[in-house]
């Protein structure tokens, strides 16, 4: 069965009520007074009920006329928001929201992220730039990121910092290695083998000489590895250990590729953060997306990984 109401009836219901007669409501229809009189002749004929009776050459509205104009009223204000709304969508400027994270060149944690945040700002464009890793906080303050994903402390006036999920640093063993008996690694049982790593911050370095110091153990051959990946396959290949996050290598090790353990006795914890410039965040759903983040926490792998690792029989010296 076809409707019997058009969008031009409910227009023409206002019109009418509005005006009081056929020839005004013509005038603001940008119709004849007679092309007014047969489209309501129509439609009261399609509806077999009358919508307005006439009391001294002016229309009133009949109960079924007022609740036809309630209806008109209601439809056509939802009609027009929504014709604002999509040309408004139409000529929206697209907008690039850039992020980096510290130290990695891990993104397992983005596609998660991505449908939502374009189901609500589908103008938003998120690319990653991986030249911001070294310094992100900087590329943030310079305009040349809009989020940064860190591990370091961050206190400039400028920035909002929003607390993202606590982790801690690992050593990256290839599944068959002697020190995935243990379940942690000191610093001491790294002293021959060869040690990939990032280029750390400030603060991981201070906590990493602090170490040594403490520990007075020898120096690892150190190699640093800007790549995640290549940290990653190097690990895989035999050729030494890595140190990092473990959310970081959380594929890897859900996939059983390769192993985590406890950096020292006591771990080495650290803590995520998503960083953006204040004067971005009422142009950006710069907020939304560190929300977003929270609700599916990077290192959850990781952590599910941990949790139901066997634990080791194996006694540390």
């Amino acid at each position: 069965m076809q409707p019997v109401l058009e969008v031009r009836h409910l227009r023409l219901i206002q019109a009418l009520a509005e005006e009081g007669g056929p020839t005004r409501a013509g005038a603001a229809l940008h119709l004849t007074q007679s092309a007014v009189s047969h489209q309501l002749a129509e439609l009261e004929g399609r509806l077999g009920v009358p919508l307005f009776t006439r009391v001294r050459r002016r229309l009133h509205l009949t109960a079924a006329g007022r609740h036809l104009l309630a209806f008109a009223q209601t439809t056509l204000t939802e009609l027009h928001r929504v014709e604002r709304e999509l040309q408004h969508a139409g000529t929206r400027r697209r907008e690039r929201l850039r992020v980096a994270t510290e130290c990695f060149t891990c993104y397992h944690w983005l596609p998660p992220v991505l449908p939502e945040l374009k189901r609500d700002f589908p103008h938003v464009d998120v690319r990653i730039v991986i030249e911001a890793t070294r310094e992100p906080v900087a590329a943030l303050l310079s305009g040349a990121l809009e989020l940064a994903i860190v591990s370091s402390p961050v206190r400039d006036p400028d920035l909002v910092v929003e607390r993202l999920f606590d982790d801690e640093w690992a050593a990256v063993l290839p599944p068959s290695h002697p020190l995935c008996q243990r379940s942690y690694v000191r610093l001491a049982d790294l002293g021959h083998q060869t040690l990939f790593t990032h280029e750390g911050t400030a603060s991981d370095v201070k906590r990493l000489r602090s170490l040594l110091a403490a520990e007075r153990a020898p120096m690892p051959e150190i190699q640093i590895v800007p790549l995640t990946e290549a940290i990653v396959e190097l690990v895989k290949a035999g050729l030494g250990v890595g140190l990092m996050s473990r959310w970081a290598v959380s594929p890897y090790e859900a996939s059983g590729q390769l192993v985590t353990r406890r950096f020292t006795r006591a771990g080495l914890k650290e803590r995520w953060s998503a960083v953006y410039r204040k004067d971005a965040a009422g142009r950006l759903p710069l907020g939304r997306f560190a929300e977003l983040l929270r609700a599916r926490p990077v290192n959850r792998l990781s952590r599910a990984v941990t949790a139901s690792r066997p634990r080791s029989r194996h006694k540390e010296a």
